[in-house]
């Protein structure tokens, strides 16, 4: 039987879908953020919402990582940390550009990259706390966090200088 913390931790199964599961993780909570931008949901409230996620991922990734005694710090089947860090792009963006289709695609794309190649300090953050059983949650909902706030920076790069 699943447990509702390896549902929320799969964000409803998508990490279980073969081949790259974090990008099937990243494209369920893009749909997410399409939804919420048809019902015109603020910046602040896709930020509230990668909030509450970051706390509900933190437990629940204890939670799964405890069940298989922390054979893997970060399982890739763990995906709910994939749709808070496009969630902190996506909210971030939208404290300093109205958030369009557009934006929301680019958002996707320049997250999975930073989320992917983990460029520092992502990838120093994400060792660091990988090392403990007591950090390696934090760790799997930290670094995406970190690639979500770098998306930005490069995301209104981009914009600066294309038509987008």
């Amino acid at each position: 039987m699943l447990s509702i913390s390896y549902i929320i931790a799969t964000f409803f199964g998508s990490g279980r879908l073969p081949y790259a599961p974090g990008t099937w993780g990243t494209i369920a909570g893009l749909i997410i953020a399409f939804i919420g931008y048809f019902y015109h949901l603020s910046a602040q409230a896709y930020l509230l919402i990668a909030g509450i996620l970051f706390f509900i991922g933190w437990i629940t990734s204890e939670h799964i990582l405890k069940s298989t005694e922390y054979q893997d710090t970060d399982p890739s089947f763990i995906v709910i940390d994939e749709v808070v860090g496009l969630f902190v792009t996506i909210g971030l963006l939208g404290l300093y550009k109205p958030l369009t289709p557009d934006l929301l695609f680019i958002s996707f794309f320049v997250f999975r990259l930073f989320d992917i190649f983990k460029p520092w300090p992502i990838c120093w953050i994400d060792e660091i706390l990988a090392k403990s059983t007591k950090t390696a949650a934090l760790g799997i909902m930290t670094d995406d966090v970190l690639a979500g706030i770098m998306a930005v920076f490069c995301v209104l790069i981009i914009h600066y200088f294309t038509s987008f």
